[in-house]
């Protein structure tokens, strides 16, 4: 195959800085796409790359390793350049795909959203392999240099002693321009510089594009011109890119615009496959495949989710409102039973709900509730990713034996990252689960059990305690149906009925009754209040806190305290997650099971961290910075 590179016809070479050196820390870290290790790249194990907002690099990583990428076997303490696309743009989404390479040597080329430009750009990261079967970077090159005498006055300005460097410098034009006065250096994609060139003095570009030294005199207007090329490609589509999805050896690209629509483009040549017109009005946003080979295709102005397969939309989801992401995840539940759904979280809903793609109907995880939707995460969403195995369940079933489920990843405003059960409709629990009261569980979450509080003449009615397990207030098993907060349950008698309000939840309609079970509004507690011999008065209550259970990431505990606190890695604002797999140990056969691996990547762009959450234990086990 041809490759990239010589397809764009590179310029000639000039010096370059062989230092592989990129930057130890993001800069608004906000996508990522990973490449599986399957035998088409030169590397072991899954690689991954994660694109920055405010910088415009691309920043490879090794996934087993927790570490930033090492791609010179023969220096492993070096680690592996970054990719340069300009400081002046503001990268989105990311999609990597390997072109050809069926021997490992295959060309890594990485897709970006570039929302400040409203393009696409396609940058390559490897060229193959070199002859000692090491990776072989992409080598940026320059054009001659060109002075422009712009007054015709004879001057004599030189510009030599020109340096690129791997990993930072990126495919642009470059103008070195006089004044009258000072130098200026500005680059087509890197901007205007803040650092001056002076004439004899070698000049460094502020993240070190460039490097150069001026030599003569200059008159106003006076400039030198050169072009720097790492094959770098810019791709305008007629319209503003929202999205960008990698699978199936096709780019998807959503465009908003006077004709919005849906196109395909060819990964190794950036041609238009498929282009699928979108109603007018539709403003197309998130992406997410299905198993079943259709593009689902969220639109964040109009309640809708556009389906579309063999070049044409076959179905129309209406959604509770315009939708921020989507996710698609079939499989198998807990009980074994087939599912195929698609997730959608409404825009500014803290939920995310669940349609059932085999019956056409929404799923309702929570019947005691009204309203069919899904769970409430307590913010809303930012982004959603389809595990991309099965995950252990903390909690065993009926037979001692933890679960393995197909899950959905969400990521929170609030800086949270959650699991929805695909098979339930469910947030993923931890290990102890939602629960109230209970002096049975030897845990540091166990809360005392509630008395009467009384506030009158003497009473004596109590929380009924469960024999079997110890819970004096059942909580909800479905997750995210309960909210962690406080209860209080104060009689009134007038009504002969007891008040049920949480500091959360509210007043509920429903009253409680003594000798009778209690269910709230939504189903989240339930308990019974066992009457005494001496009636209750007006205020007597009784107080008692829940806990949600949730399996929750909050941050990297680098301290490993168990608390995301000082000095550890918050998720401030994360941004759509990444969900890949990884197998560990043998995987030839034999006694020794494979042993996969469910992970996921969450961009943190405020804190500039990204974080591997396990998906299997719930926690964020390394933290890139």
């Amino acid at each position: 195959m041809t490759s990239f590179l010589a397809i764009h016809g590179l310029f000639g070479l000039v010096g370059c800085d062989d230092t592989p050196t990129i930057p130890l820390h993001f800069d608004g870290p906000v996508a990522a796409a990973v490449l599986p290790a399957d035998g088409r790249t030169p590397f072991p194990g899954p690689i991954g790359f994660v694109a920055n907002s405010r910088s415009g690099t691309i920043v490879p990583l090794d996934l087993e390793e927790g570490r930033l990428l090492t791609d010179d076997p023969t220096a492993s303490f070096l680690r592996a350049s970054a990719v340069a696309t300009g400081q002046t743009r503001q990268l989105r989404d990311l999609a990597a795909f390997v072109i050809g390479g069926e021997a490992g040597d295959g060309e890594i080329w990485l897709w970006a959203l570039d929302v400040a430009n409203d393009q696409l750009v396609a940058a390559p990261y490897l060229t193959g392999v070199a002859d000692d079967a090491s990776p072989a970077e992409v080598v940026p090159e320059a054009s001659e240099v060109a002075f422009v005498d712009a007054d015709g006055s004879g001057d004599s300005a030189k510009l030599s002693e020109l340096v690129l460097r791997e990993g930072f410098t990126t495919t642009e034009d470059w103008s070195v321009e006089y004044d009258g006065a000072r130098w200026w250096a500005i680059g087509s994609r890197s901007g205007t510089q803040e650092t001056e060139p002076v004439a004899g003095t070698t000049f460094q570009s502020d993240y070190g594009e460039v490097e150069f030294l001026i030599e003569g005199e200059a008159t106003l207007g006076d400039r030198f011109e050169f072009t720097t090329d790492t094959g770098l490609r810019e791709f305008s589509l007629g319209g503003r890119p929202t999205a960008i999805l990698g699978g199936e050896g096709v780019l998807w690209v959503s465009i908003d615009g006077d004709a919005p629509s849906v196109v395909g483009l060819d990964p190794a040549s950036g041609a238009t496959l498929v282009s699928v017109p979108l109603p007018v009005g539709a403003e197309p946003w998130r992406l997410a495949l299905g198993g079943d080979g259709l593009l689902y295709v969220a639109d964040s102005r109009s309640p809708a989710v556009y389906i579309v397969g063999e070049g044409v939309i076959v179905e129309t989801i209406v959604t509770a409102g315009p939708v921020v992401d989507v996710a698609w995840q079939g499989g198998s539940d807990a009980n074994g039973t087939p599912f195929e759904r698609l997730f959608v979280a409404p825009l500014g809903a803290r939920r995310v709900d669940v349609y059932d793609l085999a019956t056409g109907a929404w799923v309702d995880p929570n019947p005691s509730d009204a309203p069919v939707e899904g769970v409430d995460l307590g913010s809303p969403i930012s982004g959603l990713a389809a595990s991309a195995g099965t995950v252990w369940l903390q909690q065993p079933n009926a037979w001692g034996a933890l679960p393995r489920v197909p899950t959905v990843v969400a990521t929170t405003q609030d800086g949270f990252v959650f699991q929805i059960d695909a098979g339930t409709g469910c947030a993923v629990t931890s290990l102890r689960g939602p629960h109230g009261p209970n002096e049975i569980i030897d845990s540091a979450d166990a809360y005392t059990y509630a008395a009467l509080e009384d506030q009158g003449p003497a009473s004596d009615a109590e929380l009924s305690v469960d024999a079997s397990t110890g819970e004096q207030v059942a909580v909800s098993a479905c997750g995210g149906v309960a909210r962690g907060e406080a209860w209080t349950v104060t009689y009134d008698s007038a009504s002969v009925s007891w008040i049920v309000e949480g500091s959360f939840s509210g007043e509920q309609q429903s009253r409680a009754y003594t000798d009778e079970r209690y269910l709230s509004d939504t189903g989240a507690i339930s308990f019974y209040i066992i009457g005494g011999t001496l009636p209750p008065t007006d205020g007597d209550r009784f107080s008692f806190e829940v806990d949600r259970g949730l399996l929750v990431i909050s941050g990297i505990d680098n301290d490993e305290d168990g608390l995301i606190g000082a000095g550890d890695d918050p998720l401030d604002f994360p941004a759509r997650p990444l969900a890949y797999e990884d197998v560990v140990g043998p995987s030839g056969g034999g006694w020794d099971a494979t042993d996969r691996r469910e992970y996921a990547l969450v961009m943190a762009e405020n804190e500039d961290v990204v974080a591997r959450c396990h998906l299997d234990a719930g926690v964020a086990q390394t933290g890139w910075e």
